[in-house]
């Protein structure tokens, strides 16, 4: 055996025990780095599965909101065909005792169409964003491997996914003052989990990337109401959780449940065209503790808003309609033990257009999150959405 081979084979060996061992390490500092990163802890960023027009809001309209798939009652309200699609990049900034880190993420968090059948029942099929799971954490080490050699190396764990909510509704106009709803949940999903490890010197070390998709599944049930009249509007709905697996190819590794949840909102509608709601909601977002690894504390969190879309003076013939609101709550997964709070100011605008068989919705969400760690983010989110009646 040539003594070249020999060297090759050693430094093969040293480097492949070096990489298991990074693996590893690479996993406990990217948990130390990503409570930096408040609001992707534990399965992800809850988007709200709002439309933009109720996030203009703040939420506060989100169970009277059709195109919110929260409240099933609230589809009753619409008189034709629609489709609606939305897209929301968000722009976040993380500040720690290391410094300022910016990333951009684009969601598309709500897909929706609805087909009435006569005047009083409304069908809907919707995907939502439950929890959006798409981070990434990028650090630099040194370590040492045969003969006392320091090697530089740059480690970046990456995690794409989501968990959606995929929902078939129905409303019913019961009354003049009520309508009801009910729908069915389908739960999911997956993540991407990569591990990738780079060295400055690539002609003796080479990349070195590993790679796991894990899969979610699971089912739910919701239903709601709304007690109208021409100066107020009462809403509630509530979604039962049923069973959630967590899968590796076709193995179940683990099993939770999907969230329940249940909100409430009261809206002053006495201004034509107009109306200022309040709302708040309680999600058991706990629920989903038994899917995580050990650590991970997701926490049943209350998430509360005030605000308000009044009709404004047209612009060239086409309705234009101003949003504000405020939004505060807690997300669903800790850092580094302390809980994640949420301080959120919205403004909206909309309009229609195509003798009115266009509509768009444009929000901007200025979000501020803490958590008592040493560490703050915050972000500007562009929700964009647009509602065609073929």
């Amino acid at each position: 055996m040539s003594p070249r081979r020999t060297q090759t084979e050693t430094n093969g060996r040293a480097i492949r025990s070096l990489l298991v061992a990074l693996l590893f390490s690479a996993i406990s500092t990217m948990r130390a780095n990503a409570q930096a990163n408040l609001s992707s802890q534990g399965f992800g960023f809850p988007t709200g599965q709002f439309s933009s027009r109720a996030y203009g809001t703040g939420g506060a309209i989100g169970e009277m909101d059709p195109l919110s798939p929260i409240n099933p009652a609230a589809l009753a309200q619409l008189g034709s065909r629609l489709v609606f699609f939305q897209i929301e990049p968000e722009y976040r900034s993380v500040t720690t005792s290391n410094g300022t880190e910016r990333t951009t993420t684009a969601r598309y968090p709500v897909v929706f169409g609805a087909i009435p059948f006569g005047s009083r029942l409304v069908m809907s099929l919707s995907s939502s964003t439950l929890l959006d799971r798409t981070a990434t954490t990028v650090f630099n080490t040194t370590d040492t491997i045969a003969a006392g050699e320091l090697v530089p190396i740059t480690t970046r764990f990456r995690v794409d996914g989501a968990l959606n909510d995929i929902r078939l509704a129905g409303a019913w106009t019961a009354a003049q003052w009520l309508r009801v709803g009910v729908g069915v949940h389908g739960i999911a999903g997956h993540n991407l989990v990569s591990i990738t490890q780079s060295f400055t010197d690539t002609t003796q070390f080479a990349p070195f990337t590993q790679q796991r998709v894990l899969g979610f599944g699971g089912a739910a049930a919701s239903a709601g109401l709304q007690v109208f009249s021409k100066t107020w509007n009462a809403s509630a709905s509530f979604r039962v959780g049923g069973k959630l697996d967590l899968s590796s190819e076709d193995t179940v590794l683990t099993s939770a449940h999907v969230p329940n949840r249940f909100g409430v909102s009261l809206a002053y509608t006495g201004i034509p065209g107009s109306s200022i709601a309040v709302r708040t909601a309680h999600d058991t977002w706990s629920a989903l503790g038994n899917l995580g690894q050990n650590g991970l504390v997701g926490v049943d969190a209350w998430d509360t808003s005030v605000g308000g879309d009044f009709t404004a003076p047209r612009i060239l013939s086409h309705p234009v309609f101003l949003r504000a609101g405020f939004r505060d709550r807690t997300l669903p997964f800790q850092a580094a033990g302390q809980d994640v709070m949420e301080k959120s100011i919205t403004a909206g605008i909309g309009s229609a257009f195509a003798n009115n068989r266009v509509l768009g919705d444009l929000a901007i969400i200025s979000a501020s999150r803490s958590a008592n760690i040493g560490a703050s983010e915050h972000a500007w989110t562009i929700s964009i959405g647009l509602s065609v009646l073929p």
